[in-house]
């Protein structure tokens, strides 16, 4: 289905009008199986729209819906600012949901500001267009998954951390997830954390600032990790005491900090033995 942005109209009515194209499917929640790993696709960003709207055409065409989840792990636009690339990320959204899939996501540098420099402005609008109502760290229950979403870009929004682009969660949202980590709810559940920015590869200035704070907090305790950020994505399992830890690179295959290529990854975790294997919607 063709949607095509009127520059004319309102957010409001973008949004209506997107919504009633893709109409959501609902369904029985059953058990997890799998999850298809997504992140920083930077919508608006050289061709980047173009490898997007092929990887969810071919999602859509390849996987069912039952039993799968996609995450994806921040950087869904490439200028959070750019009504235009805000309208077309979420049409992408819609068109995965509206077809019967559960998405799951959790803002990146770049969807709050430019990606060096972040905006409350900018933070807020995302947050009311992609996640209204959605407080961090987010709880979903599925199934049998309790999938634990975290931002860590909010805590980079006050003038004295607003620079370049470490990723910070902030005490509040510290001690709100270890709430949800007591909870008896999860306990008998598979856990996985997701957030946008690299808590393991040590990178100047791009690393999340209170990772160790993180460590604490779920190393040992959750089954899954998954985050983006570098646009490498290197797998680090068993780090932490955590089965499975991957930086999902750039599902768009956008270059790395210093126009360092990467290889395009479109991972999938198969909850049952806790393997990952590597596919590429990008081919048809």
């Amino acid at each position: 289905m063709n949607f095509e942005l009127d520059p004319k109209k309102s957010f409001h009515e973008l949004l209506s009008h997107i919504f009633a194209a893709y109409p959501s499917k609902s369904g029985t929640i059953n058990d997890i199986k799998k999850i298809i790993h997504l992140s920083d696709i930077h919508i608006g960003y050289e061709d980047c729209s173009q490898k997007a709207e092929k990887i969810v055409a071919n999602i859509i065409k390849r996987e069912k819906t039952e039993g799968t989840v996609v995450v994806i792990t921040g950087d869904i636009v490439d200028k959070g600012a750019s009504k235009e690339d805000l309208v077309a990320g979420l049409k992408l959204l819609a068109e995965l949901r509206g077809n019967g899939f559960t998405v799951l996501l959790c803002p990146g540098n770049h969807d709050y500001g430019t990606g060096y420099l972040g905006s409350k402005k900018t933070a807020e609008n995302f947050r009311k267009i992609y996640l209204p109502e959605v407080i961090f760290p987010r709880l979903d229950i599925i199934g049998n998954v309790a999938f634990i979403g975290l931002d860590s870009t909010i805590g980079e929004l006050e003038w004295y951390n607003r620079f370049f682009a470490e990723g910070k969660l902030g005490r509040e949202q510290r001690i709100a997830l270890e709430k949800i980590m007591a909870d008896p709810a999860i306990q008998n559940k598979i856990k996985v954390v997701y957030l946008h920015h690299h808590p393991i590869h040590f990178f100047p200035l791009m690393q999340l600032k209170d990772r160790a704070r993180l460590k604490k907090i779920i190393g040992g305790k959750v089954d899954v990790l998954l985050f983006g950020h570098l646009h490498f994505g290197n797998t680090y399992h068993n780090t932490w005491g955590i089965k499975v830890v991957m930086d999902g690179g750039s599902s768009t295959g956008k270059k790395a900090l210093g126009g360092f290529p990467v290889n395009i990854r479109h991972r999938v975790i198969h909850l049952a033995d806790m393997s990952v294997t590597e596919d590429n919607f990008l081919l048809t």
